[in-house]
């Protein structure tokens, strides 16, 4: 009883729908606009090779922080629309994001919103060009074409504005396509997927002024353009190849901490998974905070090692103990936040910001915690985020000595203790959190039921597999 069947009007699948059909039908209106001021056609043979390397560039394609993933196929698209107007380009970009989602054998819905936002992205960037005296082709592109020319430096400023609105038109489109298939507010899956990285991206778009006067020279000297398109790709799907590799790492690195830490809390049943939930409290409240995105990926890291200095064997029998510790016991355990800072510095990449957070992760806002009695804002950001997450997850899950703790008790206990243990603005964040609220939601759920499931992370953000593309990388 009370739930939606798949197709109700208030059901997830069909406000999905709604959305992905509202976004075909802008790309059909906005494109047909776009057709009325369209160049002559640029012939098969360079229109071939556009789409043929913007489909190579979809192919590889890298998964972004919330079930998205992005390519630089961007660059071609920009390209095309600084060589052959906004008409042709959208129509590189339908094709070639057409072959790559039938190349993945994605579901209709995806290719008709992947398909549909390319197109509505391209020419409204295109619109917004010309609205503001941008031409296609613009003035740097001719051979005769001086860069102290007030055509050219107009062309060339208006361009950005083209790739701004570029930008900001894709993320929009999937973020949104995001909130509606995950439920998750739009601020913290623009902060994860697009805050960090919109200026890049913009700043990246230059590449394909290069790309497009490259194509226009090998033109203009030997009557064949697509010879320095293709020129031009080989570098940019290396640096991308090296890219990949990277992040792969990178997420190797993040699993093998993961299976370090749930190699450490298999000690003590009662917190299995405990550091994998606070990291995810953790990060669900520097986005809230509006933290960048190196900074919410290293608020996530100190989260998940807070407490790796457990894995001395001093500290065995005082895990495995039933009931309250003695005082001895408690100044005992009280030395784990040192002893995990000490074992986090050995990795070099992790002194600084996270062996700091890790070491302060039990200072109290009054000055009453150890190791040292910071009080305030001397205590690290990040090690006042990981103390309101630690004592969540703490309250929302059995202890020997008590049961879990139900919704309403937890935010009455963290509203008890703000000024005092707690940062009263984080306490503020985190219980005003839908995400957050969501998350100690799913910790009592969770803690009901056996730990049979790794925890899926990729660096900063675990939902399901990606569900829509981004146009950048």
């Amino acid at each position: 009883m009370g739930r939606d069947s798949p197709l109700s009007p208030m059901s997830k699948d069909f406000r999905i729908r709604i959305f992905v059909c509202s976004v075909a039908v802008g790309s059909g209106v906005i494109g047909a606009a776009v057709s009325h001021f369209r160049l002559p056609f640029p012939g098969w043979w360079p229109f071939a090779t556009f789409v043929f390397v913007a489909t190579l560039l979809e192919s590889l394609h890298t998964r972004l922080r919330i079930a998205a993933k992005g390519s630089t196929s961007f660059i071609i698209h920009m390209a095309a629309a600084l060589l052959f107007g906004g008409w042709w380009a959208a129509l590189v970009a339908a094709l070639s994001t057409f072959a790559g989602e039938v190349l993945r054998s994605n579901p209709p819905i995806k290719v008709a919103f992947n398909v549909s936002q390319r197109i509505l992205t391209v020419s409204l960037a295109a619109i917004a060009y010309q609205a503001l005296g941008g031409q296609f082709p613009p003035a740097y592109l001719a051979s005769e074409g001086a860069l102290a020319s007030a055509a050219v430096q107009r062309d060339l400023a208006v361009f950005f504005v083209f790739a701004t609105v570029y930008f900001v038109v894709n993320a929009s489109a999937v973020n949104t396509a995001i909130v509606l298939s995950s439920e998750r507010s739009f601020r913290e899956v623009w902060n994860l997927n697009t805050r960090g990285v919109l200026a890049y991206d913009i700043a990246a778009s230059a590449i394909a002024v290069f790309v497009a006067w490259l194509y226009a020279r090998f033109d203009a000297w030997i009557g064949f353009g697509s010879l320095g398109l293709l020129g031009v790709i080989v570098p940019i799907v290396a640096v991308r190849h090296v890219y990949g590799l990277y992040h792969q790492l990178e997420d190797s690195g993040q699993e093998l901490l993961q299976v370090m830490v749930k190699a450490i809390e298999a000690r003590d049943p009662y917190t299995s998974g405990h550091s994998l939930r606070v990291s995810e409290l953790s990060r669900a409240i520097a986005v809230e905070l509006g933290l960048s995105a190196r900074e919410i990926e290293q608020v996530e890291t100190a989260a998940l090692l807070h407490d790796v200095g457990k894995i001395h064997e001093e500290f065995a029998p005082l895990l495995r103990k039933e009931g309250r510790l003695t005082a001895e016991e408690t100044a005992l355990m009280q030395t784990h936040s040192t002893r995990s800072a000490e074992l986090v510095g050995i990795i070099s990449r992790f002194r600084g910001f996270v062996q700091d957070s890790v070491r302060h992760h039990h200072e109290r806002w009054d000055g009453q915690g150890y190791p040292e009695g910071l009080a305030g804002k001397s205590i690290p950001l990040a090690s006042r985020i990981i103390l309101v997450s630690d004592t969540i997850d703490a309250m929302t899950t059995d202890r020997p000595y008590r049961k879990r703790l139900n919704l309403d008790v937890v935010i009455a206990e963290l509203q008890k203790c703000k000024g005092t243990q707690f940062d009263p603005e984080l306490v503020e964040v985190a219980v005003s959190s839908v995400a957050v609220r969501r998350l100690i939601a799913g910790s009592v759920i969770h803690s009901a039921t056996p730990d049979t499931e790794p925890n899926r992370s990729k660096r900063v953000s675990w939902p399901s597999a990606g569900l829509w593309k981004v146009g950048r990388a």
